[in-house]
């Protein structure tokens, strides 16, 4: 079984950015020693009063971090394709590949509603979800042609690649370059590099919270890093995900899986205590505050929107707070290295879940508290399914 990590964004805190970087360099440190596959990272722009939350370009981060450890891979969580330069983009993920000799993953998500999308692109904001959606699509088809394509040219809605009017002088160029040139010298297609060092690119997961984004990702054919769902609200989603894969494919795609094995990434917010009571009490008071600010972002975070389709809230639902809620209908990963574990158990079991990626983001516990329950996890957790994946080889 596959387990990634995060790093810690002080939600909600005027946190001073030279100490969050500290803190993220020592707890990739952690994951690496711990035996964790890939560090998540997470991007946004824009936070009023100084909240720092993420950095603004989680590939560089990945960068440095990949550079102080040994074998952990670097993940973003995601980058908002709406927001980018699709080139632009494509070239940067391509040379971090190589730059790290293949421990990249790839993460793409559309993004929240906020003030940031509209600021990049006017036809990235999403309270279009239509137009989008549809800028997300081809922003992410324009980058598998630039990684896959030696001569790369794509006409769509938003761009058009090569920009027309805009000829070669030197015919020695065009005369040596015919897939690149027209022979008058226009431009027909563009030469991208570099190409991935992973081939044909890295594995790709698109986070996404809706049953919708699901399917929208099976049909492309990349996985999910999901966030946000009940037990239930994620069997709905995987299913989904499952029957669409199968219906393209036209064979059977085990649950928790992608056509092409990759496992779908079950994130989920964690924070351990060596005591349910300890770990209840550091992690209620951000949980709670962190939601209530999370659902004016994102409606699907609304109570409802966590939840399948045919699961109804229950009478006092609505009156429990934020942090019971989670727990109530198992969204989040908080407790004893016993109740974590028990509940990783339970998705392995019943939903296939192959990969749990930890999102460490109580807010307002102390930084050396969130680390100390990232390596009780690796201490206590990891090796109970190591353990049972040796025994059913066995």
């Amino acid at each position: 079984m596959r387990f990634d990590g995060n790093v810690y964004y002080h939600e909600l805190e005027a946190y001073p950015a030279e100490k969050l970087f500290d803190e993220w360099r020592e707890t990739a440190i952690t994951l690496d020693q711990g035996g964790f596959t890939t560090c998540w990272l997470g991007e946004h722009h824009f936070w009023h009063k100084g909240y720092p939350v993420a950095c603004p370009n989680p590939i560089l981060v990945g960068m440095h971090l990949a550079s102080v450890t040994k074998t952990l891979r670097m993940g973003q969580s995601a980058n908002i394709l709406p927001d980018y330069h699709p080139i632009r983009l494509a070239e940067d993920i391509a040379t971090a590949d190589h730059l790290v000799k293949g421990r990249l993953d790839i993460g793409i998500a559309r993004g929240t509603n906020s003030t940031a999308s509209i600021q990049f692109k006017r036809e990235a904001d999403r309270r279009d979800p239509q137009v989008n959606y549809r800028l997300f699509e081809e922003v992410f088809e324009i980058m598998k042609k630039c990684w896959t394509q030696d001569a790369m040219s794509h006409e769509g809605e938003f761009f058009t690649f090569p920009v027309p009017g805009w000829s070669e002088l030197d015919g020695r160029f065009v005369k040596e370059s015919p897939e690149h040139y027209h022979d008058d010298g226009s431009l027909k297609a563009l030469g991208v590099m570099p190409k991935p060092y992973q081939k044909p690119y890295p594995p790709i997961w698109q986070a996404a919270d809706s049953t919708m984004s699901y399917e929208f990702a099976a049909r492309r054919g990349h996985s999910i890093i999901g966030i946000n769902r009940s037990f239930e609200g994620t069997r709905e989603a995987w299913t989904k995900f499952k029957e669409t894969s199968e219906e393209l494919c036209g064979h059977a795609v085990p649950m928790g899986q992608a056509a092409d094995d990759q496992t779908l990434n079950a994130m989920r917010l964690f924070h351990m205590a060596e005591t349910q009571e300890e770990a209840e009490r550091e992690a209620r008071p951000g949980i709670n505050a962190f939601y209530d600010a999370a659902t004016g972002l994102n409606p699907n975070w609304a109570r409802k929107g966590l939840l399948a389709a045919d699961e109804e809230l229950a009478p006092g639902d609505e009156d429990l707070d934020w942090f019971d809620f989670l727990k109530k209908y198992e969204v989040s990963l908080v407790g004893s290295p016993e109740f974590v574990a028990e509940r990783i158990h339970k998705y392995r079991e019943e939903l296939n879940c192959q990969h749990v990626t930890l999102w460490p983001n109580p807010g307002f516990v102390p930084f050396k508290k969130v680390l100390r329950g990232i390596e009780l996890f690796a201490e206590k957790v990891i090796p109970q399914f190591e353990q049972s994946e040796v025994q059913a080889a066995q």
